[in-house]
């Protein structure tokens, strides 16, 4: 377990710098935001590009998604501040058009009655999207959408399309490879939604460096040594090459190093961190 029942008040505020989220570069992750920021600076067009980003469960998708909203939000002493230029959207948990509009409507704080029309909710969203200068709009968990009737998908489908027809602006739909599916059902849609993949990282000099740069940022005291393939091999293994797993499991071996006052990851301190794999975890969900 770990020892959180030890009150070292001098460590609250260093743990909770290492609990907060943070972004380290990586060539994948890059790629991806390369990508959006290339889809917000394109002009306003009739059938504007779109992307379909896709990967595994907990490989930084959505971390990505959260780093291109606020690299690309306006501050607060910018005369543009108030404007949403990217509006992030979660997907409701299944298939249904009224859960959709709300979603976004919910995203831009906007006011709106859950029991008005459709097409009244698709009249203010319009309206909405346009007066706060939005330019790219994400739509996250969209394999959502493969859960409930077909008939509430395909409308879904349609408006999430139509958005971005009338706007004339890029929509970028995140997911997992059952998101690849949601939009293998619409011709139309595949060909529009450009799929890119998030790939699960390789056992390599690149992971061990990623991983030694993360850490950094974690602040401990002691220096440790990712040129161990062991140490890093053990990483890899117990995250399974997933981006957000490898964080959190560095996360919770800071603390741990923390904790013990050793200030170190090694191997000693991955035994200690309570840990459950994540493909376990799925089947232990099921």
């Amino acid at each position: 377990m770990l020892p959180f029942e030890f009150p070292v008040a001098e460590n609250d505020i260093r743990i909770r710098r290492i609990r907060s989220p943070r972004y380290v570069d990586y060539e994948a992750g890059n790629a991806i935001l390369n990508r959006l920021a290339w889809l917000y600076n394109h002009p306003k067009a009739v059938r504007p590009p779109c992307s379909l980003i896709y990967g595994d469960t907990n490989n930084g998708k959505t971390a990505l998604a959260y780093k291109f909203v606020r690299d690309f939000s306006p501050r607060e002493d910018s005369p543009e501040y108030g404007k949403r230029p990217v509006v992030y959207v979660h997907a409701p948990p299944f298939a249904d058009l009224n859960g959709f509009y709300d979603a976004i409507l919910r995203s831009v704080k906007a006011p709106y009655r859950s029991t008005a029309r459709p097409q009244a909710k698709w009249d203010q969203l319009l309206q909405l999207l346009g007066a706060v200068g939005t330019r790219v709009l994400i739509l996250d968990e969209v394999n959502n959408l493969l859960i409930g009737k077909v008939d509430q998908r395909s409308m879904v489908l349609n408006s999430l399309k139509s958005l971005s027809n009338e706007l004339k602006i890029p929509v970028v739909a995140m997911g997992t490879q059952d998101a690849v599916r949601v939009f293998q059902t619409d011709q139309q849609l595949g060909n529009r939604f450009e799929p890119i993949g998030i790939p699960r990282w390789a056992l390599s000099k690149d992971y061990a460096v990623f991983i030694a740069r993360y850490v950094q940022r974690l602040e401990l005291k002691q220096e440790s040594n990712f040129r161990s393939k062991e140490l890093v091999g053990r990483i890899h293994s117990m995250s399974e090459g997933l981006t957000g797993e490898t964080c959190k499991l560095l996360a919770l071996a800071a603390e741990m190093a923390v904790h013990t006052e050793r200030e170190i990851i090694d191997l000693g301190t991955l035994d200690q961190v309570p840990w459950v794999m994540p493909s376990e975890r799925r089947r232990m969900a099921r």
